[in-house]
């Protein structure tokens, strides 16, 4: 309970402490130093007045602390299958004079810590029911944090350790040891070893472990003899099997421990039938059914395999048969999917011409009215057609400058009364040069030929390249050239 002060040095009027001090064990320290004059002799002088003394007195100052656990560490046990009961209780307390509140939290790295909860008292308890064959042991980290008044953490906190162990009990079953696949020559003798099991336990099997073998049925040629020794032999009952009539033979073993409460399990143990020569070896057997079938992983895959498959022609298929569809209309898939879009644009020739009707522009440009709907009798072909200059063509007047206006306006009212037609992604103004040029229009499709009276038939005697432009200027003005 004593606390030594020692001075730095013989000569020096300064203490240190050799150990800690602890404000919640003792808050005061008082003490007397004395001091003597180090030339005078004491020996030979015994006055008290050459001595003197001071008394020290150290106040120990509080420092916030952690909290401290009543213990280093936790061990609790738990037996396995019990749902949500209290497993232990840790308790940890704030070492000042403030005595503040403590909470508990379990962290999150804790080994399987999302099995478990903490109360604010500090109490363990397990959210679902644990198996000791799965986890055996459980290590938690528990935090003990300060708080205010308010319930928020002073920033002060400790851990420790609490270790969870699971109690066994009997809920397993024995079980075969090793899988076993058996076989027995169809001429075997009366009395022939088969095979020899043994069981184990998946729960934590003592020392005085017993199981119990058994068949669960007599009507069979096979005998089983128990050895007690947690094994049993299986022999053949009266010999000479019929492979016509079974190449396989399924016999259930019933297997007991002596837990509590006792279990017992049936497990199958599947004997194969083989033929074998005179000297008892194997020559053939059949195959086991379990070793033919097909898990439900392999019989899903092969399922969704075939279900893309079956997506995947029938996606061929549609497709063809959109091209047949486009074929017998005379038309190809590029057209199709050039026709879906009307634009607005010259294309002397082209495939699309049919976008805008050149007689709206015609009538507008002679002073004409309003062209009437045509009829989807009426509409121009798909393909377009050239026709020549007529030889006398009546001069083209102009109009004034409300031609465009005019236009748009007749444009405008057939798009509103189309309702058959896609709409126009855009509308182009097409107007015809030389309009307010006194020279007129340079092109030829719309003045008078000054060359109507000239023979061109000497364009066919120009060769096959000049072909096109000769049949262009025959003498026929009706003929049309369709391309």
């Amino acid at each position: 309970s004593h606390v030594t002060c020692l001075a730095q040095s013989r000569y020096s009027p300064y203490l240190s402490l050799p150990q800690p001090l602890d404000y919640e064990y003792i808050q005061q320290y008082t003490f007397t130093i004395e001091a003597t004059d180090p030339t005078i002799n004491l020996h030979y002088l015994s006055s008290v007045s050459i001595r003197k003394t001071a008394r020290v007195i150290i106040n120990v100052t509080d420092v916030d602390e952690p909290p401290i656990f009543k213990q280093s560490f936790y061990h609790f046990q738990l037996r396995e299958n019990q749902k949500k009961p209290l497993i232990g209780s840790v308790l940890a307390t704030d070492p000042d004079a403030a005595r503040r509140s403590i909470g508990y939290s379990i962290r999150k790295t804790s080994d399987k810590g999302q099995f478990f909860r903490i109360t604010k008292q500090g109490n363990i308890y397990n959210e679902k029911e644990l198996d000791r064959e799965i986890y055996p042991w459980y290590n938690l980290t528990v935090e003990a944090k300060e708080l205010d008044s308010s319930g928020y953490p002073t920033g002060k906190e400790s851990i420790v350790q609490v270790h969870i162990e699971i109690l066994d009990e009997n809920d397993n079953p024995p079980e075969f040891a090793q899988p076993y696949e058996p076989r027995v020559c169809e001429n075997a003798a009366q009395g022939k070893l088969v095979v020899q099991i043994s069981a184990i336990d998946k729960d934590i099997t003592p020392r005085d472990v017993k199981f119990k073998f058994s068949l669960s049925t007599e009507d069979s040629n096979f005998t089983l003899t128990d050895n007690h020794d947690n094994t049993a032999n299986i022999t053949v009952k009266y010999g000479q099997f019929d492979r016509e009539r079974a190449k396989v033979h399924h016999l259930p073993v019933l297997i007991s421990d002596n837990g509590r409460p006792s279990l017992t399990s049936t497990s199958t143990l599947v004997v194969t039938i083989c033929k074998c020569n005179e000297h008892g070896e194997f020559t053939y057997c059949e195959e086991m059914a379990g070793q033919a079938g097909v898990s439900i992983q392999v019989l899903v895959a092969i399922f969704l395999c075939i279900l893309t498959i079956t997506v995947i022609t029938l996606l061929i298929f549609l497709r063809r048969r959109l091209r047949k569809q486009a074929r017998a209309h005379g038309k190809s898939v590029p057209e199709i999917h050039e026709q879906l879009v009307t634009y607005d644009e010259e294309g002397g020739g082209e495939m699309d011409t049919t976008s805008y009707d050149v007689s709206v522009l015609n009538s507008v440009r002679h002073g004409g009215a309003k062209p009437p709907r045509p009829t989807l009798e009426a509409r121009p072909s798909v393909y377009a057609q050239l026709q020549k200059p007529p030889r006398h063509a009546p001069a083209v007047t102009h109009g004034g400058p409300g031609e465009m206006a005019a236009m748009i306006e007749v444009k405008k009212d057939e798009a509103d009364h189309d309702g058959g037609g896609p709409p126009y992604d855009t509308l182009h103004i097409y107007g015809y040069e030389g309009a307010e040029s006194i020279a007129e229009s340079l092109s030829s499709l719309g003045t008078d030929s000054s060359d109507s009276d000239i023979d061109y038939d000497f364009l066919n005697d120009w060769g096959p390249r000049f072909k096109m432009l000769a049949e262009l200027y025959r003498s026929d003005p009706q003929e049309e050239l369709v391309y």
